[in-house]
């Protein structure tokens, strides 16, 4: 009877301690627009089936990005998280862009050699 009193006594007390914070407001302001890092010329953009036929490059990282941005500073920010987690390639799987917000799914490459990327695009690639 001792042991469970003790037991009940001890869960009481450790449920107490285990509050949830009730203030989640944070408080900052965002940039307006996106600055690209050093070494941003660096990042290319490459069709995603390019990067994945090639065997020197590697797939880093699937990343998902949503912000109230136009397509041009959405790339911008693929290609700076690219820089941070060490890739040179990227590539765009889905965009979806709206008045009030952009949506893309890229990839982000390490490739030891890069394809090259031709203007304007060839057909079928």
């Amino acid at each position: 009877m001792v042991k469970k009193l003790v037991c009940v006594s001890l869960l009481v007390i450790l449920a107490a301690c285990n509050g949830v914070a009730s203030n989640t407001s944070v408080y900052g302001s965002m940039p307006e627009s996106s600055y690209p890092l050093r070494g941003f010329s660096k990042v290319s953009v490459h069709p995603d089936k390019v990067l994945k036929m090639r065997t020197n490059c590697d797939l880093s990282m699937s990343i998902e990005i949503v912000q109230a941005k136009n397509y041009a500073e959405t790339i911008l920010e693929l290609k700076n998280r690219a820089l941070i987690i060490g890739g040179n390639a990227v590539s765009l799987s889905q965009l979806r862009e709206t008045t009030s917000a952009t949506y893309l799914e890229g990839k982000i490459y390490l490739c030891k050699t890069k394809p090259y990327h031709l203007h304007p695009h060839p057909v079928g690639v």
